[in-house]
């Protein structure tokens, strides 16, 4: 579609977004779904009952490039169906196994097998397929663009189309590798049967951009990153990576005329786009998700409301779905598992993924659970994000939903419902909210304490009436629970915008200073429960840890009340049945626990100096503890805050018998600059240290750092 016509359709689309701001948005339908299913008891499940062989292949696209692919599939007669994954990050960051989507179960040594070990022996062809310029493959990097989008028609059809295959393709994929399924269902292939798309994205617009502010860190990949792992492979394979995030010399003197490629194909051709957030053509040329929101096949979208890598945002396409029957949903608390795994659900989430590919590929008779299920949890946001877990609400759909229930701000700080008489409140934006989210100047407003709980579940939907003084700004709004133990509090959904973008993210008018704007900024879905005596804390600022603290200076900001300003719809479950989380998260066959979880560990290191990655004795420190015997450690949680801004990184590790080092278990590395987290699941009695590395920051830096440990039923140890 040329240019012009896209640039009408978004402000089109902004217009008609302005009539329906307040109109019902999403939400778990209230229509009970039953019980959460624990679904290591599902029967009829496909067994283990193949060898398999691997066999390599390339596969020449419609332009001439080869595109390398590993199959993994049963060694015998027969048509079996196929599971692709297709990354970027093969032979880089990651293996050919499949072993980020899954990693539970793990073999004798504690590895994991990953879609190849699991699925394969169980009557599956398993299909790695390395994104052109990426991997093995040739080419140039394409950001999800329309050569990716071609290649990933043509690799579905050609599985579909194997004499080992059945016909039917499901894919799946975890964050980049999350979003190569969107991709190749709005393509609409021939043999594709279903997605299972986990932390992805359909749009690359929302890799970088809430409203055209942009997301730390990740606003930076389709700039730079992604050419730096597509360039490291073809790499000398004993190049050192300083960072040792990669691994570089996977495809090393293999047409090196294609080397960096793809760097007229980043986002930083997009121009001054990158810094307005103005949805550009280089956008427009890699969104997918109309075509993924009418795509007619079932999916089940895995995302965490508190994914610091892919953000919620990036889940409207499946929303916009409006509920599709066959369709299914997994919201949870969770970041984005760096270091450990796709979700927090453990063995869970591999049975789950079984039982979806049973019923969808193998056709079989199975359950799979409910349509909705969403895990909440209480405490902190750290802990929420670490996989904490209390209670898990289910759904019938996740569709449009027909309660809501909407807060509007007064003049005196406080937050209600009903009509306020006009007023405002204006601060100074400043960018330490990058740092400190609730030091930095903001307008807040405060609910009085709930006196009974309420689970909020869906989009809300943000009328934000301001004016600013500065030509380009952040606008960020975080809406906090705050709890009455200690006045902590958790971050439960958050909504921002460029004002510039006032009128659509596609087109940028100015902005007159001291004029009052009333706008529709985007907003996190949310999956959450308010408990009695908690309160609601509504804070507009200019900057945030979530987002780069790029433009956030302006000396007046001011948010506007009233009847007819400012005003934040919240979905709601009423009268919500909630279930205890109790489901088992490891593999059945284990030792049996016999007491709780032991006793958290508290310890404050200082690290000497900063290593941008090089591990040494200065660049870090080290908690050293015990595992008990006997006590039911099911799942670790490690959390360590810096006392002054600071990117930390956690390493675990255990010691082996000579009294050497074991490699890296679990790794904690999000880049943010508050705090970091690692989680593993049970560990075996024996010595085991964290390694606390400081990757930016000030010398001596002290770090404070919490290691919790919970027991099968998600209970902390005391």
């Amino acid at each position: 579609m040329p240019t012009p016509a896209l640039r009408r359709l978004g402000v089109l689309a902004a217009t008609l977004l302005a009539l329906l701001a307040f109109a019902p948005g999403a939400a778990a339908q209230t229509t009970t779904a039953g019980p959460p299913a624990d679904y290591t008891k599902i029967e009829g499940l496909s067994q283990p009952t193949y060898k398999t062989v691997r066999t390599t292949t390339t596969l020449t696209t419609f332009d001439g490039e080869q595109l390398y692919l590993e199959i993994t599939r049963p060694r015998a007669t027969g048509r079996f169906p196929v599971i692709l994954e297709a990354s970027p990050y093969h032979g880089t960051l990651a293996d050919r196994d499949g072993t980020r989507i899954l990693p539970e179960p793990r073999d004798a040594d504690g590895k994991s097998i990953g879609l190849t070990g699991y699925f394969a022996p169980r009557g599956y062809a398993v299909v790695m397929m390395d994104l052109r310029g990426t991997g093995r493959s040739e080419g140039c990097l394409d950001h999800l663009g329309l050569k990716d989008a071609r290649d990933l028609k043509q690799t579905v059809e050609w599985a579909a189309t194997r004499s080992w295959s059945n016909g039917r393709v499901g894919m799946t994929g975890h964050s980049y590798v999350g979003s190569t399924p969107s991709v190749a269902a709005a393509q609409n292939p021939r043999g594709l049967a279903t997605i299972v798309p986990s932390a992805g994205l359909a749009s690359m617009y929302d890799h970088q951009f809430q409203h055209g502010v942009p997301f730390y860190l990740q606003w930076a990949g389709p700039i730079e990153a992604y050419e730096q792992i597509a360039i490291e492979r073809k790499l000398p394979p004993g190049f050192a990576d300083p960072f040792g995030l990669t691994h570089p010399g996977d495809d090393f003197g293999n047409n090196m005329e294609d080397t960096g490629c793809g760097l007229p194909q980043s986002a930083a051709v997009a121009g001054e786009d990158q810094f307005s957030g103005r949805y550009a053509d280089w956008h427009a040329q890699r969104d997918w998700q109309d075509g993924a929101t009418r795509a007619d096949i079932p999916v089940f979208l895995v995302h965490g409301v508190n994914d610091n890598a892919a953000r919620v945002s990036a889940m409207e396409w499946f929303t916009r779905r409006g509920g599709r029957p066959g369709d299914k949903l997994w919201l949870g608390q969770w970041d984005h598992g760096s270091g450990c795994c796709p979700n927090r659900r453990g063995i869970q989430w591999t049975a789950a993924l079984h039982a979806w590919f049973d019923k969808q590929l193998k056709q079989l008779a199975v359950d799979t659970g409910p349509p909705v299920e969403l895990f909440m949890g209480d405490g902190t946001f750290g802990e929420a994000r670490g996989g904490a877990r209390t209670e898990i609400a289910t759904g019938s759909a996740w569709t449009a939903g027909d309660t809501f229930r909407t807060f509007r701000p007064r003049a005196n700080g406080t937050l209600a419902e009903g009509s306020p008489g006009a007023g405002s409140v204006s601060f100074a934006g400043d960018p330490t909210g990058f740092d400190d989210p609730q030091g930095t100047g903001a307008a807040e407003f405060r609910t009085a304490a709930f006196t009974r709980g309420i689970v909020f579940a869906g989009q809300p939907k943000l009328r934000l009436s301001a004016s600013v003084t500065a030509p380009r700004v952040h606008l960020i709004a975080t809406l906090y629970d705050q709890r009455p133990s200690d006045g902590d509090r958790r971050r439960i959904t958050q909504c921002t915008i460029n004002p510039e973008l006032r009128n659509g993210i596609a087109r940028r008018d100015p902005v007159n200073p001291g004029q009052r704007y009333d706008m529709r900024p985007q907003c996190f879905a949310m999956a959450h429960h308010l408990k009695p005596g908690h309160r609601l804390v509504l804070r507009v600022t200019t900057s945030d840890p979530d987002k780069v603290p790029m433009f956030s200076e302006d000396p007046n900001v001011t948010v506007f009340t009233g009847g007819d300003a400012t005003a934040f719809a919240l979905p709601v479950i009423p009268n919500a049945t909630l279930y205890p989380d109790n489901l088992p998260l490891e593999a059945a066959g284990g030792p049996a626990p016999t007491g709780p979880a032991q006793s958290p560990i508290e310890e404050t290191v200082t690290v000497t100096a900063p290593g941008a990655g090089v591990r040494t004795s200065a660049t870090s420190a080290f908690v050293e503890f015990d595992t008990v015997e006997g006590a039911d450690n099911a799942r670790l949680s490690a959390l360590a805050k810096p006392s002054a801004p600071a990117d930390v990184d956690l390493y675990l590790q255990r010691r082996n018998a000579d009294g050497s080092w074991s490699g890296d278990l679990a790794t904690g590395g999000s880049s943010s600059t508050e705090s970091e987290t690692l989680e593993h699941g049970r560990l075996a009695p024996g010595h085991y240290r964290l390694e606390v590395h400081e990757w930016a920051g000030p010398p001596n830096l002290q770090v404070p750092v919490k290691v919790t440990f919970y027991d099968s039923t998600g209970h902390a140890g005391q």
